[in-house]
């Protein structure tokens, strides 16, 4: 058996607040059958978008864990999961985003650089990281 390793992925959505909420629940649910229950979720909150998703409000959360799949894997279940929450190219193409999960980073391998270093992100993985001075 492959040695675990350390993901990070990052979730979010821009439907509105109470669908946005469904929705980054269901991806809990779903990652959590996907990498056990030692999968530990930061809650979820509201971000302004970024980029072509300027202007409208998602609701974020961020994802730690252990895990011996590769990013291969790891990436084609989170890109069939999105799809299966109505994640087209169609949705996508108006700026609405139904579901969207990212592997931020496996094993040390940083996939997403930008992604990591923003607001969105560091405000989930700030819940996330324990004090070492608390342990």
């Amino acid at each position: 058996m492959a040695t675990p390793h350390k993901f990070i992925i990052s979730l979010g959505s821009n439907l509105c607040h109470n669908e946005a909420e469904c929705n980054l629940s269901k991806a809990e649910l779903f990652l959590t059958e996907l990498f056990g229950p030692d999968i530990r979720f930061s809650s979820h909150y509201s971000t302004p978008g970024i980029g072509s998703g300027e202007g409208k409000i998602y609701i974020n959360s961020v994802a730690i864990g252990l895990t011996s799949l590769s990013s291969s894997q790891i990436s084609c279940s989170l890109k069939s999961f999105e799809i299966s929450q109505g994640r087209t190219p169609e949705v996508k193409s108006l700026g609405i985003v139904p579901i969207d999960l990212d592997l931020l980073s496996l094993g040390g391998v940083v996939f997403k650089p930008n992604d990591l270093n923003q607001q969105y992100v560091l405000q989930g993985l700030n819940q996330l990281i324990e004090p070492s001075s608390t342990r």
